[in-house]
């Protein structure tokens, strides 16, 4: 009934996957090393407006000699590695995805129209950002049940000829809201959880937390001590999710606050707000060549460092040591594979002195 499942998920078991999300230009193409990812995502290119319509790249447009132009040139990665796949990112605004998912002429319209671009340019499907279906505060209580419907009419336009895969929430307190998880194994290939900004600084919560943690803190409870990677993926789990589908993402970049206090530095320690210099791992690893200035902290039960300076930066992000942990624990899942958000983010040049892209490496050495 579902051979397109057997013609497009490989075998879990010594075949892991890795999957990663990549922002044009970012870095240059010539710059992308294809044999680090199984897959290559596109972001950023391929969105709806808020009517709920496709809106691809056109061929009036002109900058980067039209975004066609940038599609035809992103496709042409196959050249260098015949088995990678190659899938563009639908998003936008959830009003827009809730208007697409009302009437299925729309999701029809989608279908026909995504199909056809993805014939046009050799490409191997499309991966749907929708965030978040009912929960976000302009979603809709219908969304959950549309989103299912739109994955149907995707599935049966496509049949076997492209892959279906999806972004999803890491945070278990959104999971359980928007998603019909079974719908998940019917319909799509991949679903990759978000296991990144689950500690977002804000006006309600004006204070430090990793980015990434692997498990609970100490102390933290209720829906808090739900904000990790641990309870994310036993969330989808628990709702029926199958394992073959399964990827667990891992963040190459880092977040950052200012502290209201610099000797106050523990996680949840008061914050001013937040702060968005030191986001790319190139950029962290200048401050921690400065231990004058900048102290490193290790917390193993979030399998995360961040690090702390006299003027008041804080951040939390990902080294060698975070990412082969985070890798470990979902090779020991049995699930699919990984992903990682994103290629750009990563030391692309090398100019940390460990090697061009040191963390996607240490996770393809960790799950193969």
């Amino acid at each position: 009934m579902f051979a397109w499942i057997l013609l497009l998920v490989p075998a879990v078991a010594g075949n892991y996957l890795l999957t990663c999300y990549y922002t044009w230009n970012r870095p240059p193409l010539k710059d992308v090393e294809v044999s680090l990812c199984t897959h290559i995502i596109l972001i950023g290119q391929v969105t709806l407006d808020e009517d709920g319509q496709l809106l691809l790249p056109s061929d009036e447009l002109s900058w980067i000699s039209s975004l066609n132009q940038l599609v035809q040139e992103f496709s042409q990665l196959k050249k260098q590695r015949k088995d990678l796949k190659l899938l563009i990112c639908l998003t936008g605004p959830n009003t827009a995805f809730t208007t697409l998912v009302a009437t299925p002429q729309r999701m029809s319209k989608l279908a026909n129209d995504s199909f056809v671009y993805l014939k046009k340019f050799n490409l191997d499907g499309i991966d749907i950002d929708w965030e978040f279906p009912t929960w976000s505060p302009d979603g809709h209580k219908t969304d959950r049940v549309r989103f299912p419907l739109l994955l149907k009419t995707l599935r049966e336009k496509y049949g076997s000829d492209f892959l279906i895969t999806l972004a999803v929430s890491g945070p278990p307190t959104i999971t359980r809201v928007s998603y019909d998880v079974p719908s998940f194994n019917r319909y799509v290939d991949l679903v990759q959880v978000m296991n990144y900004d689950y500690h977002i600084y804000s006006y309600f919560r004006p204070f430090v937390g990793f980015n990434a943690p692997l498990r609970r803190l100490k102390g933290e409870l209720g829906a808090i001590g739900e904000m990790n990677s641990e309870a994310g993926m036993a969330t989808f789990a628990k709702l029926g999710l199958w394992s073959n589908k399964t990827v667990f993402g891992i963040p190459t970049y880092g977040r950052g606050y200012r502290l209201l206090n610099w000797r106050i530095n523990k996680p949840y320690a008061p914050a001013t707000g937040p702060d968005q210099t030191y986001a790319n791992f190139p950029e962290l690893c200048k401050l921690l060549a400065d231990p004058k200035r900048y102290t490193y902290v290790w917390n193993e039960q979030a399998a995360s460092p961040y690090i702390y300076g006299f003027d008041k930066l804080w951040d939390s992000f990902e080294d060698d040591r975070s990412v082969r942990a985070k890798a470990q624990y979902a090779k020991q899942l049995n699930i699919a594979g990984v992903m990682v958000f994103q290629i750009g983010a990563d030391d692309v040049l090398g100019s940390c002195g460990n090697g061009t892209y040191p963390l996607i490496r240490a996770i393809k050495e960790e799950i193969q």
